[in-house]
């Protein structure tokens, strides 16, 4: 196998088909490189890992289907022992994401989010709100949720696998998801079919390690031929900046800025991704000179 190749086989990207009757539509993931990086960056046990994990490459997945720099924000939030999950990602591969322990957890949880709602907001082109729908969780565990929430929010029979496996040190290993969705005039029993193709795909991991492409894993399970229509390369990608967070202290006001400074307080960590900033003098005196021209 050629250098290029290998590098163009390994990289994480997702990958859209549909079948050439134009019944279903599906979109694969290889995420293990956005994964491992996302468990790095926030410095992950397993459980959070997993469940992060699956969130980012949900996103991803559903994220595939919109244009350009649409958007897709997943939110779990629940009563396990990880109390929320939040995952965002863009059309043209750009995702990020953190989870949070629950500090009062349900000990009758059963799950790692126990029980909650789940929350999944579109930003597209043409809307000038976010399209939003809300459902119960049904598992919590977030690939089943997702699902549910296809099926009862946007009424779209859809099936999800999404596969996080670890090496023997807790560290993410690999990582993979599939998408298949109905599309109008799909028969009943053709749907089952695909889904029981889904359901005894077996483990997603062990096509990634075996060689197989995301478009070889939409030949597994899609009937007949199909059409790629899409290839995206996927990664971990925050926008945060420092500039980006003096604007929002610009929200606070000049004597919260001023306090700031006098407490010492001046990191700024960004939940998404775990980078650290740091204010200088020189930043807060250009903060107080911002917030002294709005004042006047």
């Amino acid at each position: 196998m050629s250098d290029v190749k290998k590098l163009w086989q390994d990289r994480d990207r997702v990958v859209r088909a549909i079948t050439k009757d134009g019944f279903f539509r599906a979109t694969a993931i290889k995420s293990t490189t956005l994964v491992r990086m996302a468990q790095e960056m926030h410095g992950l046990e397993p459980l959070r890992a997993i469940v992060l994990g699956r969130a980012l490459t949900g996103a991803a997945l559903l994220a595939s289907f919109l244009k350009g720099e649409e958007r897709v924000v997943v939110q779990l939030d629940g009563d396990g022992p990880i109390s929320s999950v939040y995952a965002e990602a863009l059309q043209i591969g750009e995702v990020r994401g953190y989870a949070t322990l629950n500090a009062s957890p349900d000990p009758e949880a059963t799950s790692p989010l126990g029980s909650g709602i789940v929350k999944v907001s579109k930003v597209l082109y043409e809307k000038f709100e976010p399209v939003t729908g809300i459902v119960e969780m049904r598992r919590g565990d977030v690939t089943t949720d997702l699902s549910h929430y296809l099926t009862q929010s946007e009424q779209i029979p859809s099936a999800f696998i999404i596969d996080v496996a670890f090496d023997e040190h807790d560290a993410v290993r690999q990582a993979a998801g599939l998408l298949v969705q109905a599309m109008p005039g799909a028969r009943p029993e053709d749907i089952f079919k695909v889904y029981d193709l889904v359901d005894y795909l077996g483990s997603l991991s062990e096509f990634i390690d075996g060689g197989f492409t995301p478009e070889e894993i939409l030949r597994q399970v899609l009937p007949g031929e199909i059409d790629i229509t899409a290839h995206t390369p996927v990664d971990f990608f925050c926008r945060c900046s420092i500039d980006r967070f003096k604007g929002m202290l610009m929200t606070l006001g000049l004597e919260e800025v001023n306090g700031m400074q006098e407490e010492g307080q001046n990191e700024l960590v960004c939940q998404y991704c775990s980078k650290r900033y740091h204010l200088s003098d020189a930043d807060f005196e250009e903060l107080r000179s911002k917030l002294l021209i709005t004042r006047n």
